[in-house]
């Protein structure tokens, strides 16, 4: 086996070990499918999240390099980091009550079809413009019994995760990602007029929620016809965590 090829199966080995791992917790834990809809609300929430928060990250990396270099005027560096700042700030706020709103709301729905003992009637709806409690609430009754979903979904959606810091960082240093592919296979900084790779990243969190929408109708689907649950699970798997995008671009012969 060539070094490309071996690179490139490596790759795959954390999507793999993703899709295992999340059958054999369906199978230990005996999931129902309100179970499995719960756990993936939960990971869209803390996977999406961590991705958004990376992105500004990267924003951070990239202003904090522009600002030190010798070019910039010193006169300015203040004025700019204090707007810059307060930017970052805005956008904090702005994709925390966003997008934990949004998943406050759709706890509500989940709530109605598939309800957890001990979680109040509305979900998590009392927290909808409130993200802290959103988390706090999120911590009080859902991670203890579905926090250990969140890991596999971390590994099957790390290129997303940690990507955005990736590029900030691989620019900063000024590596040629085109020469040297990085560990995750993210896209270099503004390759070949591509849109800016951060900015993909912004919109990663969101396209998953549509994702777990899609799903759960799946789920409740099933449920309505006692489809037997861990053949759910299984599909649920194949969809969510099969890494088949990795395993095309290992197909083609490069790095996906």
């Amino acid at each position: 086996m060539n070094p490309d090829s071996r690179r490139r199966l490596l790759q795959i080995v954390p999507d793999i070990a993703a899709f295992a791992g999340w059958l054999t917790l369906a199978w230990y834990f005996k999931w129902e499918t309100r179970d499995l809809v719960w756990s993936l609300w939960l990971s869209s929430l803390v996977v999406g999240y961590l991705t958004l928060l990376s992105a500004l990250g990267a924003g951070l990396v990239i202003g904090v390099h522009a600002l030190r270099q010798k070019e910039f005027p010193v006169k300015r560096r203040w004025a700019v980091a204090l707007g810059g700042l307060a930017v970052g700030l805005f956008m904090l706020a702005f994709f925390s009550v966003h997008f934990c709103g949004f998943h406050a709301g759709h706890s509500v729905f989940l709530q109605g079809f598939f309800p957890i003992e001990g979680l109040p009637s509305d979900g998590f709806g009392r927290a909808f413009a409130n993200p802290p409690l959103l988390w706090v609430l999120v911590f009080r009754h859902l991670v203890g019994p579905y926090g250990a979903f969140v890991v596999p979904a971390l590994l099957a959606e790390r290129r997303q995760v940690f990507g955005a810091l990736e590029v900030a960082v691989r620019a900063v240093l000024g590596r040629d990602a085109a020469a040297a592919p990085s560990a995750s296979g993210v896209r270099p900084l503004g390759k070949d007029g591509d849109r800016h790779p951060i900015g993909d990243f912004m919109g990663r969190p969101y396209l998953n929620v549509v994702r777990m929408h899609v799903l759960i109708f799946v789920f409740a689907g099933c449920h309505a016809l006692k489809v037997n649950t861990f053949v759910v699970y299984a599909i649920v798997s194949v969809v969510y965590f099969f890494p088949w995008r990795a395993l095309a671009g290992s197909l083609r012969g490069r790095v996906p």
